[in-house]
Parts: structure tokens; sequence; C-alpha cells
């Protein structure tokens, strides 16, 4: 008994939300019920949303690559059949090129089948009028696609003139935006929000999900590939193709940074947004994995080791107090918490910094882009001139980069501005405070021996378990003994580290407590 093979393509992802694959196996069902004498095989090929006038379907890792391969091997053999809706669905590529990719087939002796009119190529049935058959559509088809092309690039072109005219053209627009290019603001203020929360370091799941818990419509179903493509569309900076033709929603220096971010997080080991503040901020010394929180009838208690809770290992038994890790945090996120609001905020100096850096992001691909053209095509010319000139530029734009971040000396009062911020994320959006400390590298590292430091201080902490007279854990800075107040104990006094409140280490007072206990 014969063997029948199922070939299926289309052409757009859209085509994935329609009947086009269903139709094409139901015809492939109708044929073998008509043909008893094939059994169908269990390795199928297919090719969803790949262009067959491209030709992308027969590069290497398509489908009908795989199928040709599989005849080469003699996976299908002599007497089998290839089945297939119709011969555009094989391919939509010049006359020679679409016998270049069939022909290897018909050698073999295998059948190709058009389910839609039931015709069997063989070799030996192109050597009668089926060739002029096969000759048609496979014109036909070429000539379908050459004129959707033409009309498309024409629509294209019209809707590019419209766009440099000042006028919004007719396209699909992004979900803040009307068909008719109008800002729909109660959207364009979320949209603008996950611009922000992105650029704080929180991940594009995190983002979709508060997205869709907006109780905007339009956005109950938000997904982290949706909040990626609107981070990526130049709608929102108000262009099209290069021409301002919308309401922009977030300024430039926004949408530079949200670029800047994607490109940084490509060469950074992916990580999830953490539901408790610390989980990503604490890190183990010994194994380099973070502290988890433990949790007793909902009230945060302590940490520990991930790795050590799932016994993987790790020498690191320490598990140290919530309290305790409050009590480093208070003195030691200050000046990286500073940091991670001022990277939100930009002035005209630093906008110009994010243009900067931004160019020399385009620079960088470019110069990337045309090493490769090298590398593929020999040294060309041109293209070793291009590159020479975008590297020249890349370093004069470093030069004037450092001179003006050299430029950038915050005011008293931006300093204290960025400090209410920092309060005012703490109370509202602590876990977009967690995001941005860890993009500027905030850590808290806890060592086998009970010593803690912090990567924005040189202080030295070490938790020497608790005082029974007092009833308070013990944590040494230095030499110095700090009694922190239990969870138990609300009205116990905590004793006040000695420094600079405004620009080095926090002063722990009374009021700060009161304020954490409020807070948890």
């Amino acid at each position: 008994m014969a063997t029948a093979f199922s070939y299926a393509r289309f052409s757009s992802a859209p085509q994935a939300k329609g009947s086009s694959l269903e139709r094409q196996k139901s015809m492939v069902a109708n044929w073998l019920a008509q043909n008893p004498g094939y059994t169908i095989s269990e390795l199928t090929f297919q090719d969803l949303g790949k262009s067959g006038w491209k030709g992308d379907h027969i590069k290497e890792g398509g489908g009908f690559a795989n199928l040709l391969a599989a005849v080469e091997a003699g996976a299908i053999a002599s007497g089998d059949a290839v089945l297939v809706e119709s011969v555009d669905r094989a391919g939509r590529l010049d006359t020679l090129g679409m016998l270049d990719i069939l022909g290897p087939i018909l050698r073999k002796g295998v059948e190709i089948v058009t389910l839609d009119d039931g015709i069997r190529y063989t070799r030996q049935s192109l050597d009668g009028g089926h060739i002029y058959i096969l000759l048609g559509k496979i014109q036909s088809a070429r000539q379908y696609s050459d004129n959707l092309s033409r009309r498309l690039t024409g629509s294209y072109d019209s809707r590019r003139r419209l766009a440099k005219e000042g006028k919004t053209p007719k396209r699909n627009t992004p979900v803040w935006l009307t068909s008719e290019g109008v800002v729909i603001p109660e959207i364009a203020a979320q949209v603008k929000l996950a611009f922000e929360l992105y650029i704080s370091g929180l991940g594009k799941a995190v983002i979709a999900r508060r997205m869709r818990e907006s109780g905007l419509a339009a956005l109950a179903k938000c997904s982290g590939p949706g909040v990626e493509g609107w981070l990526r569309n130049e709608a929102a900076i108000g262009r099209w193709d290069g021409s301002e033709v919308y309401p922009p929603i977030v300024d430039i220096s926004t949408f530079h940074l949200a670029q800047i971010e994607g490109e940084k997080r490509k060469t950074l080991p992916r990580a999830k947004t953490a539901a408790h503040f610390y989980v990503g901020l604490v890190k183990c010394k010994s194994c380099g994995h973070n502290y988890i929180m433990r949790t007793i009838q909902g009230v945060q208690v302590s940490m520990r080791c991930r790795r050590r809770q799932e016994l993987k290992g790790c020498e690191n038994k320490k598990v140290i107090p919530k309290e305790i890790i409050d009590t480093v945090y208070r003195h030691t996120s200050v000046k990286a918490a500073r940091q991670a609001v001022a990277q939100q905020s930009v002035g005209v100096n630093e906008k110009a910094i994010i243009a900067a850096e931004a160019r020399l992001l385009e620079l960088s691909r470019g110069i990337e882009s045309l090493g490769a053209a090298i590398r593929s095509t020999g040294a060309i010319v041109e293209l070793v001139e291009q590159i020479g000139q975008a590297n020249e530029e890349r370093e004069l734009l470093k030069r004037d980069l450092a001179l003006l971040k050299a430029t950038v000396v915050p005011s008293q009062g931006q300093v204290w501005q960025k400090q209410g911020d920092v309060w005012k994320l703490e109370r509202d959006d602590p876990q977009r405070l967690a995001a941005m400390l860890r993009s500027v590298g905030y850590t808290i590292t806890i060592y086998a021996d009970r010593r803690i430091t912090s990567s924005h201080s040189d202080a030295v902490y070490r938790y020497a378990g608790v005082d029974r007279k007092s009833n308070r854990y013990r944590l040494y800075v230095g030499e110095k003994l700090l009694l922190v107040l239990k969870a138990a104990d609300e009205h116990l006094e905590a004793e006040p580290l000695e420094g600079d409140a405004m620009m080095g280490e926090a002063i722990w007072t009374e009021a700060d407590y009161e304020s954490l206990q409020a807070q948890r």
C-alpha cells in the first residue's frame, strides 16, 4: 500500500486564525476516503505564515525544504504521493523556480496531487497534457502575487506621500488610535504607563497583566508580545514611515529609553519580576542565587537562599529575619534609589544624553550589518567606506556623550525631589521600585558567616541573633552594635546610626521604623 504525505502552507499570520489550515486538512481527509489504496503518513509538512512568493518555505528549516530533503533521503519513496491543496500552496515562485522545486519530487517517482481539482502529476503525465496545465497554474499563481504586490506597493507609496504632506494615511492603527488616527486618551494613558514601567525594569508579562487589570475593554486581552509591539511602534511618538502624522503619546526621550532598555535586556539573563520586594535584590554570597521570602499567615518573616531551600547543595544555611534585611536596606539603598529615580525623569541635558545613546545604538547596529555584508560579499570598497564613516561618527559621539554626562550635576532641590519620588514608590508601587533598583545594580549580599554587605555601601554588617534581655535582634555595623526592633515589639526604640542623611547613609529613626511597620 502506498503512502500519502500532506503539505500545507499559508502565507500570513492572520490566516492562522481563519479556516485555511482546517480546510486543507479536510481536503486531505476527503481524498483519502476516495483513494483507499493510500495510508496517510504521520510525517506531515507545514509552512504556517511563510511566503510562497518570497520562497521562505524552501529555505533551511522550511516545511517544503524538509519535504524535499525527505524525498532525497528516500523517506518519501517512488509510488508515494504528496498532497497539496493547489499548485500555489507549493509556492508562487516564477516558472523556472517552481519547476526546480517540483522536479526533484517527480523525478523520484513521487506523485504530486492537487486536491482542489484532483489532478495527479507524475513524471510520465508531464510528457502528456499535464505539463501545460501545470505551467498555466504556475504562471497564474505568480501573476496573482505580482499583481497583489504592485497594488500593495502602490497603496504604500500613496500613504507615504500623504504622511509627508502631514495628512493621516489610512492604515491599521495601534490600540491607542482610532482608524482615523485620533488618540483615545484613556488607552493612551495606559500605553504611556507601559513605557514607563518597562523603562523601570518591569517585565513585559507583568506590564501586560497590569494593562489587563486596568479595566479597559480594549486591553482585556493584552499580552507580553502585544506590549513589545507598543514599545517598538514609532506611532507612540507620532511617526509613521519617518513622517509626523499622529499626536505623540510619549516624548521622544521616553521612546529612546525604551529602545535602549530593550537592547540592554538582550545581553542579560532572562529574569522574572518577583512578587516580593526583596527577591532579586538579596543574593547569596556562596552560590549567587536569590534569597527568597518565607511567609507565615500572610506575614513576611525571613529570607533564605533559594538553592539551599531546594536542597541543591549551597553551604549557606543562614536564615535572616526580614527586620534585619529592612534595616540594611534602609541604611544602604538611599543613593541607589535616587539614582534609579533619576533615570526615569530627564532634563534638557539628560535628553541630549538619551538621544546620543540612541544614536550610538543605531550606529552599532548599522556597523554590525555592514560587517556581516563584508563577510558575505568580501571587502567591497563602498561597504568599507561606509563602515569607516560609521566608526568615525561613533567615536566622535562617544566623546560628546562623555562630556554631556560630566556636566550633569543635580541641584539640592532635585535631590530632595528624587527622594520624595522614592518614598512615593515605596508606598504605592514597591514592585516597580524593586525593578528600578535592580536596573542600577543594587544588591544586598548574605554571607555564610552572617555578614551582610551592599553594592552601594562600604559598611559591613553582621547579624548576631537575638539579644534576650531587650528581645531585639542584634546587628553589628563594623564594631558598633545596633539593636533592631523585632516585629512583635512595636513600641521599643531603635538605636540610630550616625551618618549624612542627605547624600550618604540613611539615618535610622523611630519615625522611619513606624513608617515601615505601617507599610507592613
